[in-house]
């Protein structure tokens, strides 16, 4: 029974490492590629990140969804591609806990992926300590996102900013104010 196990086992790394493989067909376009040990190292990486937030993953890795929902990111480049990787992926997991599960794993990449571009600028530390903490704790206390408030559309964050616009403390800002100031100092 254990040898079935092992075996299973290795066959769902094997599959995990091609589909891994296969997103370099879209991330080469945007200069991120992983080789296949980038690959095997972010596979360590997940199994580290699962023990330590005390997740056990069943079929598929969140991998290939967290190289998608970045790979066109302006702040994520070649040479720290795997270690960005790494973070975010662990980040996941660590905020799936937070939230308490009641986020999809489309609803979180998704709201990560929108303040990592839109408020954090590639901040990881920004992303995990401030937005993801907060948006964290709006979930626990009650707030919901479209997909869970019953919609049948497909889920879109960007409803759901604006409702969750009102529970933030994120400063935003402005371009408009910026370039008016620029103005005045030109």
């Amino acid at each position: 029974m254990e040898n079935m196990f092992e075996l299973l086992l290795a066959e769902q790394r094997k599959a995990d490492l091609q589909r891994i493989l296969r997103c370099n067909e879209k991330t080469g376009q945007y200069g991120l590629v992983l080789t296949e040990k980038d690959a095997r190292e972010l596979m360590a990486c997940r199994e580290d990140s699962l023990k330590e937030s005390r997740r056990v993953e069943f079929g598929e890795s969140i991998l290939p969804a967290v190289i998608e929902a970045f790979c066109d990111s302006a702040y994520i480049h070649q040479d720290q591609y795997v270690e960005v990787l790494g973070q975010l992926q662990e980040l996941f997991y660590m905020y799936k806990n937070e939230s308490q599960d009641k986020l999809t794993d489309a609803e979180l990449l998704d709201f990560m992926r929108r303040q990592f571009e839109n408020i954090c600028f590639g901040d990881l530390d920004y992303l995990s300590g401030t937005c993801l903490e907060r948006f964290a704790r709006a979930v626990r206390s009650g707030w919901q996102c479209g997909m869970q408030r019953g919609r049948r559309d497909e889920y879109s964050l960007g409803e759901a900013d604006n409702d969750y616009g009102e529970l933030d403390e994120e400063t935003r800002w402005e371009y408009e104010v910026y370039r008016v100031k620029l103005e005045d100092v030109e």
